[in-house]
């Protein structure tokens, strides 16, 4: 990115234009992290969704606090709470959880449903997706260093001392991992939004849970809560794709313009 000539002009430029959105995005992107993993130690994993199932409320909101254009419609409101209250009837069971992790996955999901609205905001110029993971990559990496550096250094170097291979094919692959899942998450938002991009991962939940049960011979384990969760959450995305679509085919706002008469 430094060395590519095309690259090279806009590095002040976006800069100056976006900085406190990169910012933003890369803090709030390492919080996000640290806050999510430090969660699942207190709570379980379906409880950790009951709570990341609200980021669509939570991003839309922040959209329209954020973005200026961003305005979605009826629609597009009422699609959106059934699919969060359909994930989370899905996905919740009971077990023990400590407040601690529930604040803590709350934080996470607040932190995230703001970079997510953030980067959308950003994207809606002229920026590309990969200038955005270059600009936002190390403020990250600096968020996460020293917690990584006070909980996680001893134990890696014990492991590295003992299985060096291993444990530099697990950092690099999860390196190049982390690198494509931010590559592909803004340009899903860029080309989306990011309401619309937390809308899809609420119903790819809801899929991945159903065909697992399908594939794994277990149908007669979804009962009357399951059920139930599916259809609210597929009424839910129904009724916002309608929106999303009787959005995108009504005319753009005509400006008033003076007569000098």
């Amino acid at each position: 990115m430094l060395g590519v000539e095309s690259y090279k002009k806009q590095h002040k430029e976006a800069w100056k234009k976006d900085w406190k959105g990169f910012v933003v995005v890369g803090l709030f992107t390492g919080v996000n992290v640290a806050l999510n993993n430090s969660s699942l130690v207190y709570i379980s994993l379906s409880m950790n969704q009951v709570i990341t199932a609200t980021m669509p409320v939570l991003t839309c909101l922040f959209a329209v606090l954020l973005e200026d254009n961003y305005r979605p419609n009826q629609y597009q409101i009422y699609g959106i709470i059934p699919i969060c209250i359909g994930v989370i009837i899905v996905v919740y069971e009971e077990s023990n959880n400590e407040t601690i992790g529930i604040f803590l996955c709350a934080g996470a999901t607040l932190a995230n449903a703001l970079r997510t609205a953030m980067s959308s905001k950003v994207l809606t110029g002229k920026l590309d997706v990969l200038s955005m993971t270059w600009y936002t990559g190390p403020i990250s990496a600096l968020v996460l260093m020293p917690i990584a550096l006070a909980k996680e250094w001893t134990p890696l170097m014990t492991y590295l001392s003992e299985k060096f291979v291993d444990g530099t094919g697990i950092l690099l692959g999860g390196s190049c991992l982390a690198l494509i899942y931010n590559i592909v998450l803004f340009m899903t938002i860029k080309t989306l939004t990011g309401v619309t991009m937390n809308v899809m991962g609420n119903v790819k939940i809801i899929l991945l849970l159903f065909l697992s049960r399908v594939v794994l011979g277990e149908l007669s384990d979804v009962d009357v809560q399951m059920v139930s969760g599916i259809v609210l959450t597929f009424g839910g995305f129904f009724l916002y794709s309608y929106g999303t679509f009787m959005k995108a085919k009504a005319p753009p706002p005509v400006s008033s313009v003076k007569s000098g008469a």
